[in-house]
């Protein structure tokens, strides 16, 4: 029409979002059950895993008979409830933070909030071990403890909570590497880590050779020196060596840009 002005409006789109890596593409563009899946098999897998280390602890130490598994029943609660704490409640929110900022393409503060979950699990172990070594006879006595079903409850405990740091420490970091959308290391170490258990409960439970009968310390022993605590340095030298190298192999991986593991 004679007089009229035809306007054309561009529509700008951001670099970041024209030049997703591979990886993030998929997490955008693949079919929605697959993909959950994928991502969701590492995770049951160390559930899985992480239950039968229990069943079979549970099987060893009922052996040395009523009173052990009555005092490891006692420390039970505390020790799931510091186990949630660290991988779940505070663990999610590290992963959460972890892949919004590589997501976001801000590679230098992901690489800072690895330090403040090094330094939140370490504020938190120290909590739990001062609790629990300074209150912890309170506490399983309220609980119902007393005389030999106590004493073993203290022996358990006392051995767990002196490693509280680790197993806040392995964690924190397995969340940081599970934040750059990497499920399959922690899954890995976890599930190496629970494998040493078949031979090494009963050696150090029952006593093997030149090991002695540590009974319900060796239980815990045990599962301090395979899952989590006694591996928390492999993902500290995958994850703390660091987030820094974590995130920065995630921003390699995608050639610079942005990474939207979140």
């Amino acid at each position: 029409m004679a007089g009229s002005t035809h306007v054309e409006t561009a529509v700008v789109v951001p670099p970041a979002v024209l030049r997703f890596d591979p990886r993030t593409r998929l997490l955008l563009e693949a079919p929605i059950a697959p993909t959950l899946l994928r991502l969701a098999t590492p995770n049951v897998l160390v559930m899985f895993v992480q239950a039968s280390v229990g069943l079979i602890e549970t099987y060893f130490v009922a052996r040395l008979g009523t009173d052990a598994l009555a005092g490891v029943a006692l420390v039970f609660p505390v020790l799931m409830l510091m186990q949630m704490m660290s991988a779940g409640a505070m663990g999610g929110g590290i992963s959460s933070a972890v892949a919004r900022a590589l997501g976001a393409g801000r590679r230098a503060d992901a690489d800072a909030l690895a330090l403040h979950a090094l330094a939140i699990a370490g504020g938190f172990g120290l909590v739990f071990t001062l609790a629990v070594l300074g209150g912890g006879r309170w506490l399983y006595a309220a609980m119902g403890g007393q005389g030999p079903s106590l004493a073993a409850a203290l022996t358990y405990s006392n051995i767990a909570f002196s490693g509280a740091i680790l197993i806040w420490v392995f964690n924190s970091l397995a969340n940081v590497i599970r934040g750059t959308g990497n499920m399959a290391i922690p899954a890995a170490v976890t599930s190496v880590g629970a494998a040493a258990l078949i031979p090494l409960s009963p050696c150090l439970i029952f006593g093997w050779g030149p090991l002695p009968r540590l009974g319900v310390a060796g239980a815990r022993l045990r599962w301090s020196s395979t899952t989590p605590s006694g591996v928390s340095s492999s993902p500290a030298i995958y994850g703390w060596g660091g987030a820094s190298s974590v995130c920065r192999s995630v921003a390699c991986a995608s050639g610079g840009r942005s990474s939207a593991t979140f």
